[in-house]
């Protein structure tokens, strides 16, 4: 099976990181609950060169400065034994190094990584044929579910709500690599719908 997995909030738990850079660069006080990686303008009502700004000073210990998600490096080595590992994330190129070490430190195993400065993935993902994706963000994993792909959606404070159909929430590593490793390989039905809810 061909595993697509985001980077921040999935494999790095970046959040409280963000928001506590966030906060002192720009003498805010969002909470973490309130905050969206997805659209910072709006969570901290900034213009787009302010933005560039602060990633432009932080944006390397952004990268390299989070520790991974209790249990990705286990679970994510264990899937890597019998699938293959896409890493699709919104960070820019200009990280692959810090990125790569980052990856190789934590012990974060993976086939290819993709870097694409953006966060439309539904393309790489259609081209990489890939059979799930591992998202936090609910706007991406809808889009990704729109083309037929099922998203197990890591649950974090910014993408609660009703979920589309394909996209389903998990909140641990564990309970992605049991939906991953179900018995006999038949996560998915032939509609897509996934058979074990766990």
């Amino acid at each position: 099976m061909r595993v697509g997995v985001d980077i921040d909030g999935v494999l790095a738990d970046s959040l409280s990181l963000w928001v506590k850079e966030l906060n002192s660069y720009f003498n805010k006080n969002v909470r973490v609950e309130d905050f969206h990686l997805y659209d910072l303008r709006k969570t901290y009502d900034l213009a787009v060169d302010e933005i560039e700004s602060f990633i432009e000073l932080k944006g390397k210990d952004l990268m390299v400065k989070s520790p991974p998600l209790p249990g990705a490096p286990y679970y994510l080595s264990k899937i890597k034994k019998y699938h293959d590992i896409y890493i699709i994330t919104a960070r820019d190129g200009r990280y692959r190094d810090d990125t790569v070490r980052w990856l190789g430190k934590h012990g974060l195993p993976y086939d290819e990584l993709f870097l694409l400065g953006s966060h439309e993935k539904k393309e790489i993902c259609l081209e990489k044929k890939l059979h799930v994706m591992v998202e936090d963000t609910l706007e991406i994993g809808r889009k990704i579910s729109s083309a037929g792909i099922p998203v197990l959606l890591m649950d974090a404070p910014y993408n609660r709500g009703s979920l589309p159909g394909l996209v389903y929430r998990k909140r641990s590593w564990e309970e992605i690599y049991r939906v991953i490793m179900k018995p006999g390989g038949t996560m998915f039905s032939e509609q897509g719908l996934l058979l074990d809810t766990v």
